[in-house]
């Protein structure tokens, strides 16, 4: 069986361009653990605010209400909504960061089609988790999905160079581009998720299959 080498760690830089500086820049930060109270009740409120009135009522007034605190706190720590969801997809980034991370440490000896078919399926795990609330942010920060495009390109850019087949750019082109859908897709799929993972997975091994010098 060929090898997945994963040694590198994933580049920072794909992650660090996912989030959106002018909102970072504008947000004060949490320094004592009140402060950090308010901002973790300010965040874990969009979502109840989100299940409980949808979307079109998620305003700062609304969740500085859901989160117990006065809009004067939510604004010390964001200025306007967008930053509120820039702080929610920040923790997005870290938490797709941390899995990416976790699988590449974990298939080091798995073989091509092992390593994208079970990164697909936890994607779509991570991704099923308020996925008409992360539509969205995504849809308020606009950098998701390209960037999401990169880092899954930094983990598969090791494990085709290795194989080296001649149309390498263009399987990077394309194999990215295909896991980010198909992963956004299933999250918000009308079906269970064992049925969306398994519809991402065949999408998936589909494209594969045409490439059989990336190995089985």
């Amino acid at each position: 069986m060929l090898c997945v080498a994963l040694d590198l760690p994933l580049p920072a830089r794909y992650f660090h361009r996912m989030i959106g500086n002018a909102h970072i820049s504008s947000r004060r930060i949490p320094r004592q653990q009140r402060s950090r109270q308010t901002v973790e009740a300010v965040l874990a409120a969009v979502p109840l605010v989100m299940k409980r009135h949808g979307a079109a009522a998620i305003t700062t007034n609304r969740i500085a209400e859901v989160a117990g605190v006065s809009i004067g706190s939510l604004y010390q720590y964001f200025p306007d909504k967008k930053s509120v969801f820039h702080a929610l997809h920040e923790r997005h980034v870290g938490d797709v960061r941390n899995m990416l991370e976790r699988h590449m440490a974990a298939h080091k000896s798995s073989s091509f089609s092992e390593l994208v078919v079970d990164l697909v399926e936890e994607l779509v795990d991570l991704h099923s988790v308020d996925a008409p609330l992360h539509e969205v942010i995504s849809a308020s920060v606009n950098e998701g999905p390209e960037h999401f495009r990169h880092a899954l390109r930094a983990v598969f850019e090791p494990a085709i160079a290795q194989r080296g087949p001649e149309n390498m750019h263009r399987i990077l082109f394309v194999l990215p581009s295909l896991v980010e859908g198909v992963v956004h897709g299933a999250a918000l799929s009308p079906f269970t998720i064992r049925e969306a993972k398994g519809e991402a997975v065949k999408a998936t091994l589909a494209y594969l299959s045409a490439h059989p010098e990336l190995g089985r």
